[in-house]
């Protein structure tokens, strides 16, 4: 896969959460993986719903359109369950969350191996990886 694509998973803020741009808890219909962006270099943008129960939409006219996966500019609104925003927002709030604190080595623990992420389907070639 080449370089140039960054992919940001959307959820709800918990404990069990590994979004990397989290929504507030109060955000009860917005899942804790709800919704996947991703960003090539030439500045076009994908969002991909991961399965939500309450959906992923774009704004088209005066209503709103159900998609799995969708083509968006930074500035249109989606909805993300009842959570509106825009994905310029979303990308904004990312920087404004505070980052976990780097971890201590503790020697007398073994360190845990990494857990591989499970396989996502790439929204421009539709290839799994």
């Amino acid at each position: 896969m080449s370089g140039d694509l960054k992919v940001f998973v959307v959820g709800r803020s918990s404990a069990a959460s590994d979004a990397d741009i989290r929504l507030p808890a109060s955000e009860d219909t917005v899942g804790r993986r709800h919704l996947e962006i991703t960003l090539g270099n030439s500045g076009n943008c994908h969002i991909v719903d991961l399965g939500s129960r309450n959906g992923t939409f774009i704004r088209t006219g005066p209503g709103w359109k159900r998609v799995s996966q969708a083509a968006v500019g930074f500035e249109d609104a989606i909805r993300i369950g009842d959570h509106v925003s825009t994905v310029g927002q979303l990308l904004a709030l990312r920087r404004e969350q505070p980052r976990p604190a780097p971890r201590k080595n503790v020697t007398e623990k073994p360190a845990k191996p990494a857990v591989a992420r499970s396989p996502r389907r790439n929204p421009l070639t539709g290839v799994i990886e």
